[in-house]
């Protein structure tokens, strides 16, 4: 009998074991899903860096290339700056000259300007002595010269000149005496 009784001692033992085996091995898939998980969540996160990071070096190399052609940009305007500075100077000196040319011009404009107004001032001043003399002859003109009052001619008888000299004859109504010549 002894060997009956051990069967169902084997038997709940092997059920028993078999138990703590799907036990264990129901733990071990547990565990293997929560790692599958945690493996899946870090080769997202490492796929994420990983294009993070791609991201950046493209970003890097972009950055790069600006600044290349930044440099190349400022290499090209020192250059055009340079030739555009001693264009500039040359310019300058070009001004400098006119600016001086200018100021001899102004000087001489001056000394023309006070040249004339000289000449203006004694113009002036003869003009103010001819016009005196033209208009004291102008007056001998218009005063009836003493000749007149011994001109003996009727007004059928008057000379131009006469007439341009004694004006006063032609309005005589007298009879007056005519001298022979």
């Amino acid at each position: 009998m002894e060997r009956k009784s051990c069967w169902p001692l084997i038997l709940i033992l092997s059920v028993v074991m078999t138990i703590g085996l799907l036990g264990y091995v129901h733990l071990k898939k547990e565990l293997e899903n929560k790692l599958t998980n945690e493996m899946e969540f870090v080769e997202a996160s490492v796929r994420e860096a990983v294009q993070g990071l791609e991201n950046y070096d493209l970003a890097i190399q972009y950055t790069q290339t600006e600044m290349d052609n930044t440099e190349k940009e400022v290499k090209a305007l020192q250059e055009e700056n340079g030739s555009l500075t001693s264009a500039n100077e040359g310019k300058n000196n070009e001004v400098k000259a006119c600016k001086d040319s200018v100021a001899g011009l102004n000087n001489d404009f001056t000394a023309v300007e006070k040249d004339k107004s000289d000449t203006d001032g004694l113009f002036a001043g003869e003009r103010t002595k001819w016009m005196e003399g033209i208009n004291g002859l102008k007056q001998l003109l218009q005063d009836v010269s003493p000749v007149c009052a011994y001109v003996k001619i009727s007004p059928e008888e008057l000379d131009p000149t006469i007439n341009d000299l004694c004006p006063q004859i032609q309005n005589k109504t007298t009879p007056v005496l005519v001298v022979s010549q």
